[in-house]
């Protein structure tokens, strides 16, 4: 399988979840959500974090709130 590399277009399924595990958003049960890898379009982290990800693959990446939305 390919790896994905920066420029890709993907598409994941994610939950968001706070430090003490309370879910503040998730694709579960809708669309995943689809976006150009290291585009800018999403949080830094995230987009990063899924370079070198392979298809069925699953990952945690945490993003401090400072590189997130606060």
């Amino acid at each position: 399988m390919a790896k994905v590399k920066e420029g890709d277009t993907i598409s994941i399924h994610y939950t968001g979840k706070l430090e003490d595990g309370t879910v503040f958003d998730s694709s579960e049960g809708g669309a995943p959500l689809e976006f150009k890898a290291g585009g800018g379009e999403f949080l830094k982290g995230l987009e990063d974090g899924v370079i070198g990800m392979e298809a069925g693959d699953e990952k945690t990446i945490r993003i401090p709130a400072e590189e997130g939305y606060g």
